[in-house]
């Protein structure tokens, strides 16, 4: 955990506001590549993720930048920021952390981006042009007003940028046409649940790993048919039962184990686990199918198929 300081506040867009962060003493940072988010802690003790917005692939950063769109169903986070937050406050922030990390071997990508889910895009259009790939980047808001970095990104490069307002456009973008313009190694997408749930669709024939996405909000999570199991943290021997109404995240604090966790929603990554046996019922949007494979868990959100689920803690 880093504490660092509010350098400067900007209005980039239409209820959004772009954030700065720097060490008080003006050390360096550690950089990510792009896709990659940290975590605020925020005065309410709230937690919030938000992508960095100039993870670009170097060893270490001047500052970290982050955008933040005002959200009309907020709960605290989206709301003080951009009420209360101003330059010179001092928040503690988490170093990056990445599950949503481009290719390396994808040369042709497509790269879209719907409301403030072009962030953490923008980022991926800055490494792209900094590796000579072949991209083109599609973002999308209700309005042009409302695209973050429009100006920065056409700035970029002019000829691989395509904004799409609803309003100026008078309907929603097709992403058809882009999908099917070229034989893309990869397609990269963030933004509202139906745009991603659409692109998850048209590209459901495409070869595992072609298509990424990430969201910023998680899924509703069906409760109804939700069945009690019991859980055995292996190194530790603790067993108990997750109740359908429990998340096992909630069932091992109950127990007293004091394991990390950020979002609670299958966000964030960070009270990822091992398990060691069992059948996974995976709920996040986190990981990726290697991860899931290889015996990764999210236990904020994800649960057990079977009569038991045994962790590697």
């Amino acid at each position: 955990m880093m504490d660092l300081r509010v350098s400067q506040v900007r209005a980039i867009a239409r209820d959004i506001l772009a954030v700065e962060l720097r060490a008080p003493d003006g050390r360096a940072l550690p950089g990510a590549q792009a896709g990659a988010h940290i975590d605020l802690h925020l005065p309410s003790g709230l937690v919030r993720q938000y992508s960095l917005t100039n993870a670009v692939g170097e060893a270490s950063v001047a500052c970290y930048q982050v955008a933040i769109g005002l959200d009309a169903a907020s709960r605290g986070g989206s709301s003080w920021i951009h009420d209360k937050l101003t330059a010179g406050t001092s928040l503690k922030v988490s170093e990056p952390r990445n599950h949503f990390a481009m290719d390396a071997t994808h040369r042709r990508v497509l790269l879209l981006g719907g409301g403030i889910g072009i962030t953490p895009v923008y980022a991926m259009a800055q490494a792209a042009q900094r590796q000579g790939l072949d991209w083109q980047f599609v973002a999308c808001a209700r309005s042009i007003s409302r695209i973050a970095f429009a100006e920065e990104l056409l700035a970029l490069a002019p000829d691989r940028v395509h904004l799409h307002g609803d309003a100026e456009a008078a309907g929603r973008i097709d992403f058809a046409r882009w999908l099917e313009s070229g034989e893309w190694d990869g397609a990269y997408a963030c933004g509202p649940q139906p745009m991603l749930a659409d692109l998850e669709q048209r590209t459901a024939q495409w070869a595992p790993g072609r298509f990424r996405s990430e969201k910023f909000k998680a899924d509703a999570v069906d409760t109804v048919t939700l069945r009690p199991f019991e859980l055995v943290l292996a190194k530790s021997g603790l067993r108990t039962t997750v109740q359908p109404g429990e998340q096992v995240l909630d069932a091992m604090e109950r127990l007293g184990v004091d394991h990390p966790w950020s979002c609670r929603e299958g966000l964030c990554g960070t009270c990822e686990c091992g398990v060691t046996d069992g059948e996974p019922d995976h709920r996040d949007n986190v990981l990726d199918l290697a991860s899931r494979a290889g015996g990764r868990f999210i236990p904020c959100v994800s649960r057990s198929h079977g009569e038991r689920l045994t962790l590697d803690l």
